[in-house]
This record gives structure tokens, C-alpha cells and sequence, in this order.
């Protein structure tokens, strides 16, 4: 078998080509803290790293009680323990770590440590070795260790976005499932209160009329133009029904007049529902955008208001929207009891999930928060030349 410090040397050596490129004079300051009861090894230690260009501040200790002060106190970046103190080793610094479950690279200082046993402190998650006898490894070991740890930190919070992400993803298309159900189920409503209702009306007038004019008694003209005036008027009421159900699954002057307008109509429409004071302050007379940025504007209002009334106890809501320089402001304050970091970072906010997502596609930016004078603020800026 190769000795295990013949093998540390030569991954030492590769460490160092792949190391050539590091730039040791970089700005950054990282915390060491030294586990040592010799003060001149630590004094050759730091002159090691300073030779490197390593920036560093550092502490020593070298007792039980002081590591543990010195690690929740200093908060080390790094820390570099003797293996054999006189009451407390590295191996039970180390272990003391993992029991307080505490992720910090740690690397052994020792003047002799058998093959065996230094396999076993790798096998148990120690970083690396140092020997006494060598310290100009030690700053490619600091270097290597830390960036270990940077990584594994950085594939930690990777994974737990991703996880985030899915569960964000499981949640919208059950929202989405949710909210299709609840149209039909609006739509259908609408349907038979609104139109069943003067669609039987309208059967009935016919029936009657049709039976009158089938009973061989003579009707005046005068008569006759009243039956079908009925009838006519039962007619007007379908057409407006219709209107009125076409225009709450879309509004026609999103399509007639434009977003300006399909705006107004949508804050008149919330307050005769909610009863929530809804202003308007359009600083722009005319939008050159398109069909479907029109379409994405007007759904980002919708949502943002349907979040007000079912969130934020408000009694009055403020819509400020304008243009400049290609690049579309909206923003959306009311005056109720305000959101909670909580509830924006909660993966169950699915509104807020819902807003974010449709704004991210168009390219823009989202924020949402408390307003200085209490209530929430909603703020988005979108292109309006999207690619």
C-alpha cells in the first residue's frame, strides 16, 4: 500500500496546478481559528499564510471551554486544530462540532499521526491533515477546504430552491385546477340565474302567443305589436345577460378601447363588488402596447385586486400606472392591515406566486411589501417591447 503522506503529497502537488490560478492577494478576510496550546506553531502557521497572501484574522485557543466560546463567538471560517492537547484533542473539538451540529471546514494539525488513524479522521469527515514537520501545504489545505465547504453550501441552498420550486409548482397547478372549477362553476351559476330564467320567459311568451294566434279568435294589429314587443324585450334581456357574462370572463372594451379603459371598468366593477374605494392614477393618455401585454396587464390588476379583497381588510385601494422609456410602472397600495414577511416568502402564498410568475414571464420585475403608511404596496415594472 502507498503511504498514506506520500499519497497527501501528491494530491498536495495536483491541489497546487489547479491552485496556480488563485489569486491570494484577493480583498476577501477569512476567520481562522487556531486549537493550539503552542503559540510558536501558530506563529509559523500564520507566517505560512501570510507568505501565501492569504488575508486572515485569527484567534487561539486552547482549552475545551474556550473553543466552544471562541467558535459561537468568533465565528471561524475555518479552524485549525492540534490533534494531540494535553486535555482536549482535535478529533474531540471535531466531534464536539458535528453534536452541535456545526459545519465548519476543520483541518488536523499534528507532528505524527499514523496512516491508519488519519484515515479514520478523513473517514469521519475531518477535511484535511497538516504536519507540523510541512506547513507549506497549509495554504492550498485552508483554500481547499473552505471552497468544499462554499460548495456544498451553495449545492444546500440549490437543492433546497428546487424543492421550493417544485412544491411552488404543485401548488399553482392544484390553484389552477381550483380556479377552473370555480369558473365553471361562476359561469354555470350565471348561466342558469341570468339567462335560464329569460330563456323560459321568453318560452312562455311564445307559447302564449303562439296559442292566441292558433285560437281562431281575430287579434287587433295594436295586440299583436304588443305580444311581439314582449317578446322583443325578453330578447334584449338575453343579449345583456350574454353581455354581461362575456364581459366578466373578458371585458369588451379590453378589445374595443383598450387597457386604459378595461382598467376603469375593472376598478368600477371591484368596487360594486367589494365595496373597497378603488382609485385610479393614469399618467399616461394612450398605451402603444400589445394584444397580449394588454391581455397580461389587465390579468395582473385582476389578481392583484382579487388579493386585496380576499386579503388585506382594506377599505380603499390606489392604482398608479405609467410609461417611460419603454418600460411600463404599475403600482397598487391599499389601506389594510398589511402583509407579513411570512406570508411573502411562504411557498402556500399562492396570489403572490401567481403575480410573480406572470410577471417574471413578461420580463419584469415584482415587489410586494408593507406601505410606509401602513397597509401593502405592490410594485411591478414590465418592458413594453417584449422579445
Amino acid at each position: 500500500m502507498r503511504n498514506l503522506f506520500d499519497m497527501s503529497t501528491n494530491n498536495y502537488n495536483l491541489l497546487a496546478e489547479d491552485l496556480k490560478e488563485v489569486d491570494f492577494e484577493s480583498t476577501e478576510v477569512y476567520q481562522i481559528l487556531f486549537l493550539e496550546d503552542n503559540a510558536d506553531d501558530v506563529e509559523l502557521m500564520e507566517h505560512e499564510l501570510n507568505e501565501s497572501g492569504l488575508q486572515f484574522a485569527s484567534r487561539r485557543v486552547d482549552s475545551k471551554e474556550k473553543f466552544i466560546k471562541e467558535v459561537f463567538e468568533f465565528r471561524p471560517d475555518i479552524i485549525l486544530a492540534d490533534y494531540s492537547l494535553t486535555s482536549f484533542n482535535g478529533m474531540e473539538a471535531f466531534r464536539k462540532l458535528k453534536g452541535e451540529n456545526l459545519s465548519i471546514p476543520f483541518i488536523l494539525v499534528t507532528g505524527v499521526l499514523s496512516e491508519k488513524l488519519a484515515l479514520d479522521c478523513l473517514k469521519e469527515g475531518v477535511d484535511d491533515f497538516i504536519l507540523k514537520s510541512s506547513f507549506k501545504r497549509l495554504p492550498a489545505a485552508v483554500i481547499s477546504a473552505i471552497r468544499k465547504k462554499e460548495m456544498q453550501d451553495e449545492k444546500k441552498r440549490i437543492a433546497s430552491e428546487l424543492k421550493k420550486s417544485h412544491e411552488e409548482l404543485r401548488l399553482l397547478v392544484n390553484r389552477h385546477q381550483i380556479s377552473i372549477e370555480e369558473e365553471r362553476t361562476n359561469i354555470a351559476r350565471d348561466l342558469h340565474d341570468e339567462l335560464g330564467q329569460v330563456l323560459t320567459a321568453l318560452k312562455i311568451d311564445i307559447a302564449m302567443l303562439r296559442k292566441k294566434l292558433t285560437s281562431g279568435k281575430k287579434m287587433s294589429e295594436e295586440a299583436i305589436h304588443e305580444e311581439f314587443a314582449a317578446v322583443a324585450k325578453t330578447i334584449d334581456k338575453i343579449a345583456q345577460s350574454t353581455k354581461e357574462i362575456s364581459a366578466g370572463l373578458r371585458p369588451v372594451t379590453l378589445d374595443e378601447l383598450g387597457i386604459l379603459d378595461a382598467i376603469q371598468w375593472q376598478a368600477t366593477e371591484f368596487e360594486k363588488r367589494n365595496q373597497i374605494t378603488c382609485q385610479l392614477f393614469l399618467s399616461t393618455d394612450h398605451l402603444d402596447i400589445s394584444k397580449e401585454l394588454s391581455i397580461a396587464l389587465f390579468r395582473i390588476v385582476q389578481e392583484a385586486l382579487t388579493n386585496v379583497a380576499r386579503h388585506s381588510l382594506a377599505t380603499a385601494v390606489q392604482i398608479y400606472l405609467d410609461s417611460l422609456d419603454n418600460v411600463l410602472f404599475l403600482e397598487i397600495l391599499d389601506n389594510g392591515k398589511g402583509i407579513e414577511d411570512e406570508q411573502i416568502k411562504s411557498s402556500k402564498s399562492l396570489g403572490i406566486i401567481g403575480l410573480r410568475e406572470r410577471v417574471q414571464l413578461l420580463h419584469g420585475h415584482f415587489f410586494i411589501g408593507k406601505a410606509k403608511g401602513g397597509g401593502t404596496k405592490v410594485s411591478i415594472m414590465i418592458p413594453t417591447k417584449q422579445n
